[in-house]
């Protein structure tokens, strides 16, 4: 006998506009101060610019550049920003190869806006 696989449809619905079909925000390329100013686009699916950009508002929320969505404070952390920061850059490394233009450019250009914040905020 063969083993039947059951499939399993998980829906992720964080972010989204109650009307159905509408998405909450724009899919259209962006800083990441912007993105991070109207918070990240939520899609239907996750894909590889999202992960990256959740991990760099992680960190630019332990830097404290931006409020915590959650409770509208800013703080600072900057061990965390810099796991976050540091997680992205193994990304990166581990995709090499693999990823498209747009994503490589995507990947480069957080990466290099979160170490310029990241050596200001330990400044001061």
């Amino acid at each position: 006998m063969e083993d039947e696989k059951k499939k399993y449809t998980f829906t992720d619905r964080r972010g989204r506009s109650e009307e159905p079909g509408k998405k909450a925000g724009s899919d259209s390329p962006c800083r990441l101060d912007e993105a991070l100013s109207r918070g990240v686009v939520n899609g239907d699916a996750i894909d590889f610019s999202t992960l990256i950009m959740s991990f760099a508002s992680a960190a630019m929320i332990g830097m404290g550049a931006v409020p915590d969505p959650l409770t509208g404070q800013v703080s600072r952390d900057l061990a965390v920003a810099k796991q976050n920061i540091d997680i992205i850059a193994l990304i990166r490394d581990k995709t090499k190869g693999n990823l498209t233009g747009e994503e490589d450019s995507l990947v480069e250009g957080i990466l290099y806006e979160l170490r310029m914040v990241f050596v200001q905020a330990q400044k001061g």
